[in-house]
């Protein structure tokens, strides 16, 4: 192979791979917005007395951290409500 083919080989290679690349990131974002509107629809279906501090402006809260968190919010509210919530649901049943 000379040099000119081995150029546009790694030419070719170079714009596959970020092309591949590309479509898994589109893919991790479309993944992680369907959970963040997930998290946010949990929050604001959910009753103020089912959060754990159970404070008057929880609900509003949490909203207000997913809304300008975006994913990084909806990780937290997973973690720290949801997940507690589900938790106090087994103890009970």
């Amino acid at each position: 192979m000379n040099k000119r083919m081995s150029e546009w080989a790694i030419i070719g290679l170079i714009i596959f791979f970020t092309i591949l690349i590309g479509q898994l990131l589109w893919g991790i974002i479309a993944i992680a917005t369907v959970f963040w509107i997930f998290m946010l629809c949990d929050c604001l279906q959910r009753n103020t007395e089912d959060f754990p501090s159970k404070g008057d402006n929880e609900k509003l809260i949490w909203a207000l951290v997913l809304i300008f968190l975006n994913f990084i919010g909806a990780v937290l509210y997973y973690y720290l409500v949801r997940m507690q919530g589900l938790d106090g649901y087994n103890r009970k049943g």
